[in-house]
């Protein structure tokens, strides 16, 4: 099997145009104080929205509510995503999250979803885009388990698609299984980019500009992507590309292993596993894997973003490497798979000791008298 990414029915030239005329008006709606006025209701099915008339309602995104609607233009399908009220009030996130919105629709490459209007109508803050039959990965991933080569098809895909957010200039931010989209014939489709904050570096090969000319964390990714988070966003500290690397290589684990590489019970102890504990190695789980794929999952999931993949482009390098038969080039040897070691333990143990201590003075006092 091998992936590609195609999203039909879509004009890039027209999108970009329509979006290009918003754009003026879109910013003097957000720089104003107050910003927009959209309660954030519940719409009802066969209510207009613009041109746009409702179908059903697919589920709640991050930003908010998400429907289906037929566009009154063409007859076409699309979804919409309403912005809540919320992320639009505060002064800053609204500044960050339009700035996020005009990048990500400047993206067009054949795997990512692309933004085709952004709208401020009655008072409501929408994005629209293409409406997308096919299935989540993590949808997929609950259903059955991948064969390697299939998990890295699809992985390449979806790696190829975040090349092309970082060369825009922006991180994702949110890379997970239940935005990445299996259409039909392989296709492999990237989605929220619109999550992505628009940052001030230069491009993906100035990784050194991070220091002082990046956006930082801020509260609006969900509790949903707790789990593909990279330990400097649940620390909340700067984030760069690399940050999109980890969040990959947790994604690209649990599809070869069937397993999240950081078992928690909790989103508490998730995220102190992700801080704190070496991941579940791929072949932990599964033996018949190629070794490489340890050294590559390794290495995209190291702690510190130093060492890991610097690059998307050059992660994706190794995987095709990999699927073709080749053997990736390695920057030292293949971490052995280690289990999570709470930071209970070693206290714990000087516990134990010093009750069996106490309790062999116990019994040699009485043994003496």
């Amino acid at each position: 099997m091998t992936c590609r990414g195609v999203v039909p029915d879509v004009d890039p030239a027209g999108a970009l145009e329509t979006i290009a005329g918003q754009q003026t008006h879109l910013c003097a709606t957000l720089q104003n104080d107050a910003g927009p006025t959209g309660t954030g209701r519940q719409r009802m099915i066969g209510e207009k929205l613009g041109r746009y008339t409702i179908i059903d309602k697919l589920g709640a995104g991050s930003m908010g509510p998400v429907y289906r609607a037929e566009d009154s233009s063409d007859g076409k399908s699309v979804a919409i995503k309403l912005v809540r009220s919320s992320i639009l009030y505060d002064a800053s996130k609204r500044e960050r999250f339009l700035q996020g919105l005009l990048a990500a629709s400047e993206i067009r490459h054949a795997g990512i979803c692309p933004i085709l209007e952004i709208r401020d109508e009655d008072d409501d803050f929408f994005v629209v885009t293409p409406f997308l039959q096919a299935e989540t990965l993590e949808k997929m991933l609950h259903s059955r388990s991948l064969d390697w080569t299939e998990s890295l098809d699809i992985a390449i895909a979806a790696g190829d698609a975040l090349t092309a957010v970082h060369a825009a200039g922006a991180i994702h931010r949110a890379f997970k299984p239940a935005n990445i989209w299996l259409q039909r014939d392989n296709v492999v489709i990237l989605t929220d980019c619109c999550l992505a904050r628009f940052t001030e570096i230069e491009g993906p090969h100035n990784l050194q500009a991070h220091e002082h000319r990046v956006e930082c964390a801020d509260t609006i990714i969900p509790m949903s992507a707790l789990a593909y988070m990279s330990p400097e966003q649940i620390r909340g500290d700067p984030l760069d590309y690399r940050s999109d690397i980890f969040s990959f290589g947790v994604v690209l684990c649990e599809m070869l292993a069937g397993h999240h590489p950081f078992e928690a019970r909790n989103s508490l102890s998730r995220m102190s596993a992700i801080l704190e504990a070496d991941p579940a190695l791929p072949s932990a789980r599964r033996g018949n894997l190629p070794r490489a794929l340890d050294g590559i999952v390794a290495r995209a999931l190291a702690k510190e973003r130093q060492g890991r993949y610097q690059r998307m482009d050059e992660l994706a390098h190794a995987l095709r490497l990999v699927r073709a038969g080749a053997k990736p080039v390695s920057d030292g040897p293949v971490p052995q798979p280690a289990k999570i070691r709470p930071s209970f333990l070693y206290p714990a143990m000087l516990i134990v000791g010093l009750i069996i201590l106490v309790l062999t003075a116990v019994a040699i006092y009485k043994l003496a008298f």
